[in-house]
């Protein structure tokens, strides 16, 4: 159970350093048990309540990562928004 732990820890890390490198504001606090993805002049934020249950976060910068698609390899962002809204089930 502790191995599991670190390790969603780990990814959930690993994903935050990304969006960050991407440009993505990546903000954690007392937000009322919320979550959710943003975009405001221009700026693409992941706001996530530090209480939220880890599968929970890591969904959310998963779906971020994918919607930016961050390129593994070279930690950039490849992908920008083309219609100013946020993202949704289907990018294209």
């Amino acid at each position: 159970m502790a191995a599991e732990k670190k390790l969603l820890e780990e990814q959930l890390e690993n994903l935050r350093r990304k969006l960050i490198d991407a440009g993505v504001k990546v903000l954690s606090g007392n937000w009322g048990g919320k979550g959710g993805i943003a975009r405001y002049k221009g700026q693409w934020f992941v706001v996530m309540d530090r209480h939220l249950p880890p599968n929970l976060k890591l969904r959310l910068l998963q779906r971020m990562c994918q919607y930016l698609t961050i390129d593994e390899e070279q930690n950039s962002e490849t992908r920008g928004d083309r219609n100013g809204g946020a993202p949704t089930g289907n990018p294209d």
